[in-house]
């Protein structure tokens, strides 16, 4: 019983946001980077560990701009660590068969990537395609990371106790009442302005978000325009500025939930 009230302490208020981006696309760090910042709100960027220029996942879609790991994205992206950003791993090849043929080299191998050449320990996981079974949860395990991060369903459950720190849900921003575009014949869905309802964030859990495109859909999937994302990021900042919320990277978010010894 000691042991559930310590837990529950730390979920108390203010309530645990944290924001998460995936792919490690250019708009990202071109966009919604600077907002963040002038905001104040670290986040957690989970990034593909190979030298592609653009995201190479199989998918039929634009040409996506992406980190490819030159010493200018290097020195960005140390630099995004000293402000309080986390850079998580998010595969090396982001592709099937890949994850399910390879799950150790692809979590292990993304790993040793990062840390390598930003010298700094990656805690954390994202599963690309929010695909997860056994052998590849185990991988990521046995890596050495500390908690992970998928997305299974439409319906989000916010974080709660007990935890599985190896499968934690997220809310897809521009996933509700999407509208639909179409690039060479082939339907994309985007996100609606204002059609985020930001106050639902603020939950007595841990509310852990995913953003992937900040644009257009030739930024990425599921994109939601530079605007929109700005007006979220301003009515965030109101209800964190009042105290009802904490802008936590996803590392710090598992920290505060996972049980105390």
């Amino acid at each position: 019983m000691a042991r559930r009230r310590r837990i529950a302490m730390a979920i108390d208020k203010p309530a645990l946001v944290t924001l998460t981006f995936d792919d490690g696309l250019r708009c990202q760090f071109e966009r919604a980077l600077p907002i963040l910042d002038q905001r104040g709100f670290p986040a957690t960027f989970f990034l593909v560990a190979n030298t592609d220029p653009i995201h190479t996942d199989g998918g039929q879609h634009p040409d996506w701009p992406k980190v490819n790991w030159s010493e200018e994205d290097n020195q960005l992206l140390k630099g995004m660590i000293r402000r309080g950003h986390e850079i998580g791993a998010h595969s090396v090849h982001h592709r099937h068969p890949f994850l399910d043929n390879d799950p150790q080299g692809e979590a292990e191998g993304s790993k040793r990537w990062i840390e390598s050449r930003l010298e700094i320990d990656v805690p954390s996981y994202c599963y690309p395609f929010f695909h997860i079974n056994p052998p590849i949860k185990s991988a990521v395990i046995n890596a050495g990371y500390r908690q992970a991060r998928w997305g299974a369903t439409r319906t989000y459950s916010p974080a709660r106790l007990p935890t599985d720190f190896y499968q934690v849900d997220c809310h897809h921003v521009a996933i509700d009442n999407p509208s639909v575009v179409v690039v060479g014949d082939i339907p994309h869905q985007v996100g609606r302005d204002g059609s985020e309802d930001v106050s639902g964030w603020l939950q007595p859990d841990w509310y852990v978000l995913t953003f992937h495109g900040i644009g257009t859909i030739h930024e990425g999937w599921w994109p939601i325009s530079v605007d929109e994302f700005a007006r979220q990021m301003a009515e965030l900042a109101k209800h964190r500025d009042s105290g009802a919320v904490e802008v936590v990277t996803f590392k710090d978010g598992a920290d505060r939930l996972r049980p105390l010894n």
